[in-house]
């Protein structure tokens, strides 16, 4: 603004000047930078909005994504959230990093066991590693023999449940898969080997022959074809009856342990028994013509007979039981009874003559 003279003396001139446009002109550049970013965010705020979106992608996004409540755009909540996100990142780079994995043994045992395991003797650690080791590299064999090295020391007591189950899943798989070990060996079918042939040579059973070898009936033997068999098996099952369990041994080495319900201690006396017989049951429980034995359950029946000094008991033997809720504890019926699966497991395993001692 300037001063003229005019026709009353001296007088402000209302003309603007050119430094007076220019004042004005850097008042409006950032007013406009700002109604510029305010429209953008109400247009991102409109296209956000369900209104905005067809029926179809509406739905889709309702069904799978929460529904939030959602805050009017601020372009001054955007720099605030910007500059407190910054530092947090700078400052805890590691936050995201993901948890360090265990070691190989801690891994193996479940986590209830762990800090019983911390406190155990560096062998105890160092065979655990050799299980996991095992395990990883599929070598069921190796994984077997750590775990039998366990099971034998007296300072791994309170992981001896663990290490028996995990014996027992590794038996059960190798024994029935077409897998090399030890206790099996392949037999090439000849000209006249028939399967009670055969199963007399090796001292196993004709169940196991046929299951092992994915065969349905003997008749199926084709001379060339080359099975795998069980190369003279020592099986010896001990009922404790007590504690409500069996325990089944393998050539002198645990193989699996069973949970089991009894009698009356009178209808299964203590003593060293012998398998005397073995017979399938029908679906429903009822006997079959060739299944001995009074008040006889579930799909397998195994008969025993007295040894030695033993007395002679009639009608004694192992069965299943429909109700697995009486394992694990005495019951008024019956005599040795297992889980119907477990019955067969024996019906298939145990050949006639095998030992089973019953012990209080």
């Amino acid at each position: 603004m300037s001063l003229q003279r005019g026709s009353f003396g001296i007088e402000f001139d209302d003309r603007p000047g050119p430094s007076q446009r220019l004042w004005w002109l850097a008042l409006l550049v950032p007013l406009a930078a700002v109604g510029l970013l305010a429209m953008r965010g109400c247009r991102g705020a409109a296209a956000a909005s369900p209104l905005a979106q067809d029926s179809d992608a509406l739905s889709h996004q309702e069904s799978f994504e929460p529904k939030t409540a959602r805050e009017r755009p601020s372009l001054l909540t955007h720099f605030l959230q910007s500059w407190r996100a910054a530092p947090k990142e700078a400052k805890d780079p590691a936050a995201a990093a993901e948890p360090e994995p265990k070691e190989g043994w801690q891994a193996s045992v479940p986590p209830k066991l762990l800090s019983s395991v911390e406190k155990r003797s560096p062998e105890v650690k160092r065979l655990l590693q050799r299980v996991a080791e095992r395990e990883a590299g599929d070598d069921w064999v190796g994984e077997r023999q750590a775990l039998r090295e366990l099971m034998v020391r007296g300072d791994a007591d309170d992981i001896r449940a663990f290490v028996e189950r995990k014996i027992a899943d590794i038996n059960i798989a190798l024994i029935f898969s077409d897998r090399a070990m030890p206790e099996k060996t392949k037999h090439r079918i000849a000209s006249g080997d028939f399967i009670a042939k055969i199963t007399k040579k090796y001292g196993t059973t004709q169940e196991y022959v046929l299951k092992v070898n994915g065969i349905e009936k003997p008749e199926q033997l084709r001379i060339g074809r080359e099975v795998w068999v069980l190369n003279s098996p020592v099986f010896e099952l001990t009922v404790f009856k007590k504690k409500g369990s069996a325990v089944l041994t393998l050539n002198g080495r645990f193989f699996k342990r069973y949970a089991i319900g009894v009698g009356h201690p009178e209808d299964s006396p203590s003593g060293v028994y012998k398998v005397r017989n073995r017979a399938r049951r029908q679906a429903d429980g009822a006997a079959d013509a060739g299944a001995a034995g009074e008040g006889s359950q579930g799909t397998c029946w195994v008969g025993l007979a007295a040894t030695g000094d033993t007395p002679e008991v009639s009608g004694f033997g192992l069965h299943g039981t429909w109700n697995e809720s009486t394992l694990g504890r005495q019951v008024d019926a019956g005599r040795i009874r297992f889980a119907n699966a477990d019955i067969e497991e024996l019906y298939v395993l145990l050949p006639v003559g095998a030992l089973v001692n019953v012990a209080e």
